[in-house]
């Protein structure tokens, strides 16, 4: 920032000289002194413990929206992907791998929807001070999936591309009909636009490999603002693809948490994880992204997050690939 104030000196002073005066070794001794400082304006600042700059940032952003929230003291954060902007996508695993009952809960897949990361770190919060009460259950929280949106001034729904991350999955229906929707069904909005090409973006990657290390048996994404649970996942109507005692478990998750089935869209985590892999996924869409509700929204579904994780379902799909009829 203060280069612009060191600039316009440098210039007017060599302006001031004689050709003779500004001599080359004049201009190499303004230039040896200048480059460098214009290097350590411009460049990003960089930590050698990309966590440690994560929860940083973190900090400041919580205390912006006025949120009296830990998020890093005692979690075991770790780096799981890279970010467009080379931010750090960061996960945490609580419980031991390879437990039965494995839960993937995802947040802030759109950065400008707030509300879910308050629920994300007070879940980790929460699985880190009461390890017996969730003794035999495993749960991998990824609470900050597009962190150059929420960084991002004003914040928004895409990432530093321009891409809905949430609709890049590499879906059987994207090639015929992600771009095809986004420019009918919605009116080519810059807000949905799935990208060029599946798997495009780093934060798409980042949750299919998390999905596949993970193995999960549910997952919950957690959104803002539409006010439902959406469920995705193994139905009565796809009888052919799962066993009836896996679909009847899935289907009592789905009637103990009230969720519905609003459909799925092209590239969607419900369409990859919840109707290819046939992953009980579940979308929780809080009522609003207002930093303000945040504390009420954990109180008031925090027990539903609960339930999800104690619900055990059959080990079917676990993030493999399932193929119709396979």
């Amino acid at each position: 920032m203060l280069a612009k104030y060191y600039l316009p000196v440098l210039l007017l002073v060599l302006s001031t000289l004689q050709p003779n005066e500004a001599s080359a070794e004049v201009q190499s001794q303004f230039a040896d002194w200048f480059a460098p400082k214009v290097l350590q304006i411009s460049s990003p600042i960089l930590s050698s413990d990309p966590i440690q700059k994560w929860c940083t940032d973190l900090r400041l952003a919580i205390k912006k929206l006025k949120w009296s929230i830990e998020p890093c003291s005692g979690i075991p954060w770790q780096q799981g992907g890279t970010s467009v902007l080379g931010r750090p996508i960061v996960f945490a695993e609580f419980g031991t791998a390879g437990e039965a009952n494995t839960t993937l809960v995802l947040a802030m897949v759109h950065g400008d929807e707030i509300t879910p990361l308050y629920l994300a770190i007070e879940l980790a919060n929460l699985l880190k001070s009461n390890p017996d009460e969730f003794r035999g259950k495993r749960v991998v929280i990824a609470p900050l999936v597009n962190p150059d949106s929420f960084y991002k001034n004003p914040r928004s729904r895409v990432n530093a591309r321009g891409v809905d991350v949430n609709r890049n999955f590499a879906t059987q229906d994207w090639q015929s009909d992600a771009l095809k929707a986004w420019k009918k069904k919605y009116r080519s909005d810059r807000r949905r636009f799935p990208g060029s090409q599946p798997r495009s973006e780093p934060e798409t990657l980042f949750q299919e490999e998390l999905i596949k290390k993970v193995a999960p048996q549910k997952i919950v994404s957690i959104h803002a603002p539409l006010n439902f649970l959406d469920y995705d996942g193994p139905t009565t109507v796809a009888l052919e693809r799962f066993s009836v005692e896996y679909v009847m478990e899935c289907m009592k998750l789905r009637s103990r948490l009230r969720a519905i089935s609003s459909g799925f869209f092209p590239g969607s985590l419900g369409n990859y994880a919840g109707q290819e892999l046939g992953i009980p996924t579940l979308t929780l869409e809080l009522p609003s992204a207002n930093p303000a509700k945040a504390r009420q929204y954990w109180k008031q579904f925090g027990s539903g997050i609960h339930t999800m994780i104690h619900f055990a379902v059959p080990d079917y799909a676990a993030g493999k690939p399932v193929s119709p009829g396979g």
